[in-house]
């Protein structure tokens, strides 16, 4: 019996040893997580994140490219091969004697037959160029590469800040959506109360019948409402768990977060902390130098190409003579070498002027997103202000809308009021805690608008992480 017991005690404690990580991972997976957890999240796994950083290492590769202009250009090469003659006739001046009055050679044609040949031919060469000018293309290329990595990274930058912004987005709507389903449930509850007190007051007679079926359409709108919203509060968990590169379905929760700093930046200011920090601004800058250096590439064409080179082959029938014997069966070729393109079809003019139109449309791009960056601050900045403003007339307003929902209830519990005014006193209620939660999360998701505008949402984060 003892044994019995203690070999029972060893299974399940190997199951509980074999199954804690499962454990494990699913507390994990089911605790609270901060807004700075999810974004942490996000950075590591977002796939969005990865296909830019794998972007931004392919511009690196680009760079090392570009020095294939000035660095030498070396080949080498070594073949084996058979040349095989078959039978063949062919006529020729065979000499036949000599003439004896003046000497000279007598010569008739002769058919010649030669029979089936085969030769062996091995060979090995090494070559070696170097461009000397090439009207700086080659420089131009190096700059041009450099200037497009640079690029890269204020694009992984702003496609970072993009995902925190969605991550923000995405995490206080979470609450949001919490929120309202929890006043939902309460407006539930409410109507089920009622509901009762209208059976209740129907029993004793102090109302009539159709107060209760009017409190039954109540609650069951008020059921719908609740589910519908329930509903909305899963999708969002699912929008937030795919931000963070993680399974939809994983269970979630989020610590509710709310902080409304009192005053913002003058506009004037926070315009000019867009135009010096926003990574589009500082990538855009970056591609007008690109395509001036595009132009001058093109413009390249135009001039000479200089290169020097040498050529080092090795032949002999015998593969062995062509690796052995270096002093014999060698030819060594070396030299400059310039080339001009005098007329390809108006090909490189058509190049240079597609290169300046370029370097328009960059300029012009460049100047436009400037006037719509500023458009938006001063939307989101205007937007921010009058929030704060509803938010303190919906807390008024949620003030009374409970006073008067408290006075319809007590008007309808003494008999002088009716069910239609309870029901839209409740009703108003719930519209006036929906209102103020809404607004409440619309003002801090436009303060995270509004550092991603400002290009400031990822050194935010670093700095509220280092604190």
């Amino acid at each position: 019996m003892r044994h019995g017991l203690r070999g029972a005690i060893y299974f399940y404690l190997l199951i509980f040893i074999f199954n804690l990580p499962q454990i494990s991972h699913a507390q994990e997976e089911k605790s609270l997580l901060s807004l700075q957890e999810c974004i942490q999240l996000a950075l590591e796994n977002n796939y969005t994140l990865r296909s830019s950083f794998y972007m931004k290492k392919a511009a690196d590769f680009d760079v090392l490219k570009s020095y294939r202009g000035i660095l030498p250009q070396v080949s080498v090469s070594a073949g084996r091969g058979e040349i095989e003659t078959g039978p063949s006739e062919y006529l020729s001046n065979e000499p036949v004697g000599i003439d004896p009055e003046t000497g000279n050679v007598i010569y008739e044609q002769r058919t010649r037959r030669i029979e089936k040949q085969s030769r062996s031919s091995s060979s090995a060469s090494l070559t070696i160029s170097q461009t000397i000018f090439d009207g700086g293309i080659w420089w131009n290329q190096i700059r041009k590469a450099r200037t497009d990595r640079e690029a890269s990274k204020y694009q992984l930058e702003n496609d970072r800040n993009q995902i925190i912004f969605q991550v923000q987005q995405a995490y206080f709507d979470l609450i949001k959506q919490k929120k309202l389903l929890d006043v939902y449930k309460v407006a539930v509850e409410r109507s089920q109360a009622q509901l009762e007190r209208s059976q209740k007051m129907y029993e004793f007679g102090a109302t009539a019948q159709v107060d209760v079926y009017r409190a039954k359409v109540n609650l069951g709108n008020d059921r719908i409402n609740y589910l519908n919203q329930k509903n909305i509060f899963e999708e969002a968990k699912k929008k937030l768990n795919l931000l963070m590169g993680r399974d939809p379905l994983t269970p979630i929760d989020v610590q509710p977060e709310f902080q409304i700093p009192g005053e913002l930046p003058e506009l004037e200011e926070l315009f000019k902390t867009a135009f010096q920090h926003h990574p589009l601004l500082k990538k855009d800058m970056l591609n007008m130098q690109s395509s001036a250096l595009s132009v001058k590439i093109a413009k390249g064409l135009n001039f000479p190409r200089i290169s020097i080179y040498l050529n080092y082959d090795r032949f002999h029938e015998s593969a062995i003579k062509v690796f052995s014997d270096y002093d014999q069966n060698y030819q060594i070729r070396y030299g400059i070498n310039l080339s001009l393109n005098l007329f390809n079809g108006f090909s490189d003019y058509a190049d240079i002027q597609k290169a300046e139109l370029n370097r328009k449309m960059v300029r012009e791009e460049l100047e436009n997103y400037k006037r719509s960056l500023k458009s938006e601050i001063h939307k989101t900045y205007q937007s921010y202000l009058s929030t704060l403003e509803m938010i303190k007339i919906n807390e008024e307003n949620l003030k009374a809308a409970q006073e008067e929902y408290r006075l319809a209830q007590e008007r309808y519990n003494i008999g002088a009021g009716t069910q239609l005014e309870v029901r839209e006193a409740q009703v108003n209620l719930t519209r006036a805690e929906e209102t103020l939660v809404s607004t409440e999360y619309n003002a801090q998701l436009l303060l995270a608008q509004l550092d991603n505008q400002l290009g400031l949402s990822y050194a935010k984060i670093k700095e509220m992480a280092q604190k």
